[in-house]
């Protein structure tokens, strides 16, 4: 067995390893924050030298030879290995970091009455949300009367919020 073909299986199985642990404890374990100050330098971690690695002996492996032009090949793929590595990773980081950005002030949305109380002047109201449907606190004033199912437009808070001026029929 030739050194290439040891390199191969030997950071063959670092990657499968690490692959493994990171598949049952959820951890990523990048180098980097991949935000706008990441620099190519990040390459260079365990895992990007680990892939250079691969793609090196993996070139040295289907030539079957030790060349000036297979090593050449090898390192130009070990290279792209890392790069490809480095964005993908990049990639999955901000994919699984993304923030949810909650609104906190309605104004003028779409609602549907889903439970209107007469006596309290309050119920609850169908509104879409961060592209979601959910239920909203809904308080009327006095003469105001609602009923089940009534399209209007609603202003307020994330926990209550009050027919806009233009909805409001009054009894």
């Amino acid at each position: 067995m030739a050194w290439y073909e040891i390199m191969l299986l030997v950071s063959g199985g670092f990657f499968a390893v690490s692959s493994i642990i990171s598949l049952l404890f959820g951890s990523l374990d990048m180098n980097f924050d991949g935000g706008p100050e990441t620099v190519l330098s990040d390459v260079f971690s365990f895992k990007g030298i680990i892939h250079f690695c691969i793609g090196f002996s993996l070139v040295l492996t289907l030539m079957q030879e030790v060349t000036v032009i297979s090593i050449a090949c090898g390192v130009v793929t070990g290279v792209i290995f890392s790069i490809v590595l480095y964005f993908l990773y990049k990639f999955i980081y901000e994919k699984a970091h993304q923030s949810m950005k909650y609104t906190e002030e309605i104004h003028n949305l779409d609602a549907e009455v889903y439970f209107w109380d007469k006596t309290s002047r309050t119920g609850e109201v169908f509104v879409t949300l961060e592209g979601r449907p959910v239920t909203i606190s809904i308080k009327c004033p006095d003469g105001t009367d609602l009923q089940r199912g009534q399209k209007l437009k609603v202003s307020g808070s994330r926990k209550l919020v009050h027919p806009s001026e233009t909805q409001v029929n009054h009894q």
